[in-house]
């Protein structure tokens, strides 16, 4: 707010001084209506900026002509009427710039997707040329021009041998390569659409069982039904966490209308899934603001696929736009009851960020009952139960997993770690030490179940030395993660290892700077090793951390005092 009241008394006190040579008459008359839309133009970044379209495009609208004369407006005005689904308005507001020689990369954009969309390539292409690679837009201008101009004349010409375009493209595009060369494969029919799309999806490098479902989508369309459906049971199987396979599998079993449309031989899907993959990129580089737009350009042109809105709930989510997020995974409830479950986890895991827990658990809860069970859906209830420190309750339901699956099923270690856990929370430890244990045994290598173990013995100052050993081997198995590393140097600590110990709990700081336990372990060890002044410093910093429990304060008041010995 103190940054907006600076810039609009700059704005203002400029337009001052340029009037001073205006009759005074003149001032009095344009004062108001300039002062007007200076506060609406900056309100109006401001909104976009934090996300509200709704509001952004109020304000913008508000402005007048000379108000709008302005790139930078053209630019946010577009993307706010784009993330508000006004595609018609985006598009008419588009031609007015163009018939004002204004045009952007934005109006050029959304030109050429109309044409595309109603099918006049020739005219999409004339505008994509257009596109310049504004600040902006620079992590993905080269690769989506190349490719909008390159479906552009695929679909002009329809000829085969302009798959060469797509191959043709910089092998520094790598996976998003090789994706449209599957899609492209699959718009002409050629010979070798299974080749293609088993070339992205059995690359053991990335998880790319997304697009089982689009091949799937391709063999229903040629009639062979069966293999389509043993690929997505077979792929269901093995990622069972995976939505849309999963969804898509329900459907075909239910013999459904699938709610995710798409057609490889309509290029307006295919542009739709480039987009996507753009989108999804940028979320995990968190650039929000451009992935937004992008994904609903992705809506724009295939509104028949839904799952798009997933990743635009996911942004708002993370961005703390709770409102937003909850309205957004609602719309995802249409599409079946996996989208719906998950809808449904996210929501709750909002309200809990929301501290509403009562009402996360009701809700999510509530959610289960009306909901198809299944062992992993009783598994997701469990984890957000044990997660909100209803143990008792989550303890039933693991074992009511447990009762139904066998020890060779994936999830029957996880579930033994997951009611391990709970129940050393409540206080019955040799029956979560048993379950720990017995998890181990199915699955070795589980870092963090080791972890577990190994930091409880040390705790209860049991198997200490055996601790040591497991702790080393987790450390191995996951380096540089902050709970592994503290619990490394704290099982040195315990065995008076204090040089040792404190290597690794410093590179722990390192790694979780405001975890209140890490740095009470880091000032023990600096106290052991004769470093009083330094060990008091953390001791109180850990007092200024608001994640601090009232038990942990009242220990480091102690030895504040006292030191560690009486402590």
């Amino acid at each position: 707010m103190k940054f907006f009241c600076f810039i609009f008394k700059l704005a203002l006190y400029t337009f001052i001084f340029l009037g001073i040579s205006n009759s005074s008459y003149s001032k009095a008359l344009n004062f108001n209506q300039d002062a007007k839309n200076i506060s609406n133009y900056f309100s109006g970044m401001i909104s976009f900026n934090n996300f509200d379209y709704f509001s952004s495009e109020k304000f913008f609208n508000n402005l007048n002509e000379s108000g709008r004369n302005n790139q930078n407006f053209s630019s946010r005005y577009i993307q706010s009427l784009i993330n508000l689904e006004k595609y018609n308005e985006a598009y008419s507001y588009s031609k007015k710039l163009e018939k004002k020689n204004s045009s952007n990369f934005e109006s050029n954009l959304i030109q050429g997707l109309f044409q595309f969309k109603n099918k006049n390539y020739s005219k999409a292409k004339i505008y994509f040329d257009r596109l310049n690679p504004s600040f902006e837009h620079r992590l993905t201008f080269e690769p989506l021009q190349n490719s909008l101009k390159n479906w552009s004349e695929i679909s002009a010409s329809n000829k085969r041998e302009n798959i060469d375009l797509i191959k043709s493209m910089s092998d520094k595009y790598g996976r998003f390569k090789n994706v449209q060369e599957a899609f492209a494969h699959c718009y002409f029919d050629t010979s070798d659409v299974e080749k293609k799309f088993n070339e992205i999806i059995n690359n053991e490098k990335n998880n790319f069982y997304r697009y089982n479902f689009f091949f799937a989508n391709y063999l229903i369309r040629k009639g062979e039904h069966k293999k389509a459906e043993n690929i997505i049971s077979l792929t269901s199987k093995n990622f069972p966490r995976n939505l849309l396979i999963n969804q898509f599998k329900e459907t075909l079993e239910k013999k459904e209308k699938n709610k995710n449309e798409f057609n490889c031989k309509e290029s307006d899907g295919i542009l739709a899934e480039i987009f996507y993959a753009f989108a999804n990129a940028l979320s995990t580089q968190r650039h929000y603001q451009l992935s937004n737009f992008y994904i609903n350009l992705s809506k724009y042109l295939n509104p028949n696929f839904l799952s798009y809105n997933g990743l635009l709930a996911e942004n708002f989510a993370n961005l703390k736009k709770y409102d937003e997020a909850k309205k957004t995974y609602k719309k995802l409830y249409p599409l079946g009851s996996y989208y719906r479950w998950n809808s449904s986890k996210e929501i709750a895991s909002i309200l809990d960020a929301q501290d509403k827990k009562v009402e996360s658990i009701n809700f999510l809860s509530k959610s289960y009952k009306e909901i198809d069970k299944d062992i992993y859906r009783t598994f997701d209830l469990a984890n957000f139960l044990r997660g909100d420190d209803s143990y008792e309750e989550s303890i039933k339901l693991y074992s009511e997993i447990l009762s139904k699956i066998t020890r060779d099923h994936k999830l029957y270690p996880r579930v033994l770690d997951r009611r391990g856990t709970a129940y050393e929370r409540i206080g019955k430890w040799e029956l979560g030490e048993k379950d720990l244990m017995q998890s181990l045994e199915i699955l070795p290598d589980q870092a963090y179940t080791i972890n577990y173990l190994a930091y409880t013995w040390i705790e209860k100052e049991k198997n200490t030395r055996k601790a040591l050993t497991m702790l080393k081997k987790a450390n191995t198995l996951k380096e540089n993660d902050g709970y592994i590393t503290d619990s490394l140097g704290w099982a040195l600590y315990k065995l008076n290892n204090f040089p040792e110990a404190q290597v690794y709990l410093q590179h722990a700081i390192t790694l979780m700077p405001e975890d209140p336990i890490v740095n009470d372990h880091f000032a023990d060890c600096l106290w052991m090793n004769n470093k009083k002044i330094q060990a008091r410093y953390y001791w109180k910093y850990v007092l200024t951390l608001e994640d601090t429990k009232k038990e942990l304060r009242q220990k480091i008041e102690n030895k504040l005092l006292f030191g560690v010995e009486k402590s």
